[in-house]
């Protein structure tokens, strides 16, 4: 951190603290980067100085962090301290963490990028939207993790600094969805029980938030989303990872999972009734076809069909031992055919209208033979997103960015040919934005 002088204060600045409490400020969010000159005056009129964090300001006011990588960026930040302590010390570190800068320069180059289209305030809003929720992402993820560390041990679990990322991420999908949806499409790690609960959490969230659901609902439907699997950590491992058919033994040991999830929400003093209900129905399917109960229709109830939904959506979008991962629209083509038996017919068409045609973090190849990611919705138009090129028509990686969007008038010719899978021309979600 930097304290510097209110008399400096520039926009692009991150202000992480001011020297008087927040509490005396009518601002929505506790740390964020400048973007008008009345909020400068607002921050000169009630203290004199602020601590403003360089690694998270924009463009000229951006620097290196004095570490050894940007903390939000780190190869995997849920490693132990003992596998950090292997790692060395940073004087010394490992080839990766070069690999690691790299990426972290190309994520300035894109944002940067974003916030200089000064005549796009569409897209200057992804900007600011993605440098404030991408910091309380990570926090989440953090706090996640440790949770999951301790239920699998065992141990009392504090959700409150979960409960509180799920709130961030709530407030963000609300003003700015498609910036989530980015992020949660281009932040993959490697562990797939812990991507998956945080695709679920998101999406459940977002759902909720389509359909008009606020505050405590949305909160638990987050909180059930990421909390609804706890219980595999009782599994074996090589159960998970089978790759072959399962046995009816098998099958049966894999479903005691929600028994297991419960028992351990259970012990937990903060997770509330409504969390576990959703947590004890979410494998429950319309027709009465789930487990464990065989519940059908509306005795499931609207949180738990939301949360059955977005699971099977969210798997079907990751690689598994026994299949590869389907493209957006593949996957919700799949789930629309199971409208009116597995799931209920109206949200699903309400989850149809919610992600569109292409959802953010869709490849698409244009008819001009582009390939471009689909970085905003059009509410209006779903087949005419805004994307981000990057191949050319010969398949070859674009130079510079640029963002197309298909409403112009001067890409009336373009439409989208089709959607492409994730890895359609050895193209990864990295490949888009974090390097």
């Amino acid at each position: 951190m930097e304290i510097v002088s209110v008399a400096d204060l520039k926009i692009g600045m991150f202000v992480a603290e001011p020297d008087c409490p927040w509490s005396e400020f009518s601002f929505a969010f506790q740390g964020f980067v400048i973007s008008s000159p009345e909020q400068v005056d607002i921050f000169q009129q009630k203290c004199r100085f602020v601590s403003i964090d360089r690694s998270r300001s924009l463009n000229e006011h951006y620097a290196e962090p004095k570490v050894g990588f940007d903390r939000a960026l780190k190869s995997s930040p849920f490693q132990s301290p003992e596998v950090e302590r292997r790692a060395g010390p940073v004087g010394k570190r490992p080839f990766a963490s070069f690999a690691q800068e790299k990426q972290q320069a190309r994520r300035r180059r894109f944002l940067d990028f974003l916030n200089s289209q000064q005549e796009d305030e569409h897209v200057r809003a992804l900007s600011r939207e993605l440098t404030y929720i991408e910091p309380r992402y990570d926090e989440l993820s953090g706090a996640l993790q440790q949770a999951f560390d301790a239920f699998a041990e065992g141990k009392e679990v504090d959700v409150i600094p979960v409960r509180e990322g799920l709130r961030d991420i709530s407030g963000s999908l609300l003003r700015n969805a498609d910036a989530v949806m980015w992020l949660l499409r281009l932040r993959q790690r490697d562990q797939y029980s812990f991507d998956h609960a945080m695709d679920v959490a998101v999406n459940m969230i977002m759902l909720g938030t389509h359909i008009g659901w606020r505050d405590q609902q949305l909160l638990d439907l987050g909180l059930a989303g990421v909390m609804q699997d706890v219980g595999k950590t009782q599994l074996p491992l090589e159960l998970l990872r089978k790759t072959t058919a399962l046995s009816s033994d098998e099958r049966t040991l894999v479903r005691s999972h929600v028994a297991s999830s419960l028992e351990i929400l259970f012990s937990q003093a903060d997770v509330a009734a409504e969390v576990i209900e959703i947590v004890s129905r979410h494998h429950e399917r319309w027709d009465g076809s789930g487990y464990p109960r065989g519940l059908k229709f509306e005795q499931i109830g609207m949180a738990a069909e939301i949360a059955g939904l977005m699971d099977s959506f969210c798997a079907m979008l990751r690689d598994k031992p026994y299949r590869c991962a389907l493209g957006h629209q593949e996957a919700l083509e799949e789930l629309h055919d199971l409208r009116g038996r597995k799931f209920n017919p109206v949200l699903m068409e309400q989850f149809v209208q919610c992600v569109g045609l292409y959802p953010v973090g869709t490849l698409v190849e244009l008819s001009s033979g582009e390939v471009g990611v689909v970085i905003q919705q059009n509410r209006v138009q779903r087949s005419k997103p805004r994307l981000v090129l990057m191949l050319d028509a010969e398949k070859q990686p674009v130079r510079v960015y640029r963002i197309l969007d298909l409403r112009e008038a001067a890409h009336a010719k373009l439409r989208i040919a089709k959607a492409l899978p994730h890895n359609a021309y050895s193209l990864s979600a990295n490949d888009y934005y974090l390097g």
